[in-house]
């Protein structure tokens, strides 16, 4: 057994000091599984009485618990942390459990030794690995390895005892809460002001945003608020510091104190609750959409949100979101809260942690000239000699995509099945392609899946696919699934990720029978699929909860003799018709004409046609010409293109999505009744006009 005097010696100046800079510090547990327990569970004896979150799987360590989502570990604050690695290294609940650490504390992470890392394959690997694609090598924890030696962690190990990184200079640490404090001036400020005038504030974790709002709420006692988060527990410091500031006493559980009231965003849009003013948290981890609906219920709000990834946000809010702001409200204000006031500046946990999981990846999108352009594969294993590298492609895809987990960075460097190509301006990454290897499956395993009986892991479009051809053998056919595609912001439209993409069908056409995608469906996104010959063959039923949008699939076909894509793609086209009436009634507009703008035409007889020359010259009543028109419209969608915007936005919402002529003149921007009808009529014509010429006939 180790003789655990000079670590309790060497832990408690450690500590001391920490209390003193009121910083924190990671603390590395190494050796055997058994002998890391056994020390973790001294070192919790030894701070006894001091509040500790343990994270493992195991029974061994006293009061542990393995949450089985991040959000459970958030929200909260603990005087010190323990992460068991030998229950699996998930680098979103390592991220969120060390945000959750108070100044004068230790992130504890238990490991093997570090020079054993390299060849250790934790439980997790898996979790990572697509079904019949495993590796047996971690490039993670090879690179983890590289990395926790230069860390400046304190380490006690099995084999070498403790080493500390004592600082003989340590300076006494200061919170400085003036960046606060003008933060809730301003967000009073958006409550007693003007309206339409929103607040946007962004900030890392530990700046202390969520307890502004809660002390804002206090000095707007005289205000009705409701504040919003995705998860409730979010919301515990907001609450909190509202308490302290009134003197009272809050339960954890209360969804109300004093004039705050919580309501999670679909409930909020659903009642649209009246209050004064409305705080919105973690707003990155909502769906823009859902955000914009707000800003039209609601003329004071105050956004918030944490822009490093712990709660699973990508800097891609941050643009889209900012820039929506800045395009239709040119009042709005905003605000980034770069002090920490949990700990003092230059926190030691912070910078570790942010290091080790890639947090601080960052894309330098400053502009420059078009160089030559090359275009290469990047293997996962060059990562590990170029940490610059991995840097700038995990900053590029944060930086395009709306959603991003911390998990992101183990996907990259050890989903055995993903492959990433890149475009190269003079030796500068400006675009990346990441693309995930599914089926070839056995016909065994093949048929089970078609049948409903398995789903293995990392096969969704393979799966997706012999579903709707009810045939198992698509599953035994190789295929790429693209799964992020990003262009860095100053090159977009100059056709980068086309060449991108097209050079990765090229790299992968000799072995992949298929290539596809699948995406929060939008006007822009599925115009660049379809520009790039991939079809629509399915829709989903459920909007995605991070995007709001109903998740499309696309494909296309390695052989352009092969069929079936394009059966498939008929096969929609005659569903989407039907759905087009009842699930999806209230889709968006241009969406529903990007998708209709690749079907194909079919013949219609003359009958159908002579009637509707007919109605169009009679004073016709709506509904009795709307069936003639869906009918052959459907035949003819390409009859669309041609028509100006008006035209095609009344066809599709009074003819293909069959709104009906009540309900929607103040939609359409119109002025009762009778003015619509006389817009229709004339969108009618537009239309057919178009249709004569078009020779469909």
């Amino acid at each position: 057994m180790h003789d655990f005097k000079q670590f309790n010696t060497e832990l408690n100046k450690a500590l001391s000091q920490l209390a003193y800079a009121k910083h924190r510090q990671l603390l590395l547990i190494t050796g055997e599984q058994s002998w890391c327990y056994l020390a973790a569970q001294h070192l919790l004896n030894e701070l006894n009485g001091a509040k500790v979150n343990v994270l493992s799987k195991s029974t061994e360590l006293t009061s542990s618990f393995w949450p089985e989502h991040t959000h459970q570990i958030l929200g909260q604050e603990f005087d010190h942390a323990i992460y068991d690695g030998f229950s699996g290294i998930l680098p979103d609940k390592l991220a969120a459990l060390s945000g959750t650490v108070k100044a004068g504390g230790l992130l504890v992470l238990l490991l093997p030794e570090v020079s054993n890392l390299e060849n250790w394959c934790d439980p997790a690997l898996t979790y990572f690995q697509s079904y019949a694609q495993n590796r047996p090598i971690s490039f993670f924890n090879q690179r983890l390895a590289k990395l926790l030696p230069q860390s400046k962690a304190l380490h006690f190990s099995q084999l070498n005892g403790f080493t500390a990184t004592h600082n003989n200079t340590v300076e006494v640490g200061v919170i400085d809460l003036t960046e606060q404090q003008a933060c809730i001036e301003q967000i009073v400020k958006t409550a007693n002001g003007r309206a339409n005038r929103p607040l946007l504030i962004s900030a890392d974790r530990g700046r202390g945003k969520s307890s502004a709002l809660g002390f804002a709420a206090a000095q707007l006692s005289d205000k009705k608020i409701v504040i919003c988060a995705q998860q409730f527990t979010a919301l515990h410091s907001c609450f909190k510091h509202l308490a302290q500031a009134h003197n009272l006493s809050y339960n954890a559980s209360d969804k109300q104190l004093a004039n705050l009231h919580y309501s999670p965003p679909d409930q909020l849009l659903n009642e649209l609750p009246e209050c004064d003013v409305l705080f919105v948290d973690e707003a990155a981890s909502i769906p823009v959409p859902l955000l914009i609906k707000m800003l039209t219920h609601y003329p004071r709000i105050v956004f918030a949100s944490t822009m490093v990834g712990y709660e699973g946000n990508g800097r891609g809010y941050t643009l889209k979101f900012k820039r929506y702001l800045q395009t239709h409200y040119k009042n709005m204000r905003s605000i980034e809260l770069k002090q920490p006031i949990r700990f003092a500046t230059n926190d030691p946990l912070e910078q570790q942690v942010c290091t080790l999981l890639a947090l601080n990846a960052h894309y330098d999108d400053q502009p420059s000239s078009f160089g030559p352009i090359v275009f290469q594969e990047i293997e996962s294993k060059n990562f590990l000699h170029d940490e610059s590298l991995l840097i700038e492609v995990v900053g590029l895809l944060s930086l395009a995509h709306y959603q991003n987990s911390v998990n992101d960075l183990r996907h990259l460097l050890d989903a055995s099945s993903q492959r990433l190509f890149a475009c190269f301006d003079d030796s500068k990454i400006i675009a990346v392609c990441l693309v995930a290897i599914e089926g070839g499956l056995t016909p065994e395993i093949s048929q089970q899946v078609a049948a409903g009986k398995r789903r293995p892991q990392g096969h969704l479009m393979a799966q997706t696919l012999a579903q709707l051809t009810f045939n198992s053998a698509v599953l035994t056919k190789k295929m790429a699934r693209v799964v992020r595609i990003a262009v860095a912001p100053d090159k977009q439209n100059n056709d980068i990720g086309s060449q991108l993409l097209q050079f990765t069908e090229t790299q992968l056409s000799s072995h992949c029978h298929y290539f596809g995608a699948s995406f929060g469906a939008n006007d822009t996104l599925l115009r660049f699929w379809q520009n790039n010959d991939f079809s629509l063959i399915k829709l989903g039923f459920k909007k995605d909860k991070a995007t709001a949008e109903y998740s499309a699939l696309v494909i296309k076909p390695s052989d352009a003799g092969n069929n079936l894509i394009k059966a498939l793609a008929t096969q929609f086209s005659a569903d989407f018709a039907f759905q087009l009436l009842g699930h999806y009634q209230q889709l968006d507009h241009q969406l529903v004409e990007v998708i209709i703008s690749n079907m194909k035409n079919t013949p219609y007889s003359k009958s159908e046609n002579e009637r509707l020359k007919a109605y169009i010259a009679s004073d016709y009543q709506i509904h009795n010409i709307k069936p003639v028109l869906w009918r052959i419209f459907w035949h003819c969608p390409s009859s669309l293109k041609n028509c100006d915007e008006h035209t095609k936005y009344l066809l599709i919402r009074l003819i293909l999505q069959n709104w009906s002529s009540e309900k929607p003149h103040h939609t359409l921007l119109s002025s009762g009744k009778k003015s619509l009808s006389k817009q229709f009529k004339r969108a009618v014509i537009n239309w057919y006009e178009t249709l004569s010429h078009s020779n469909i006939f």
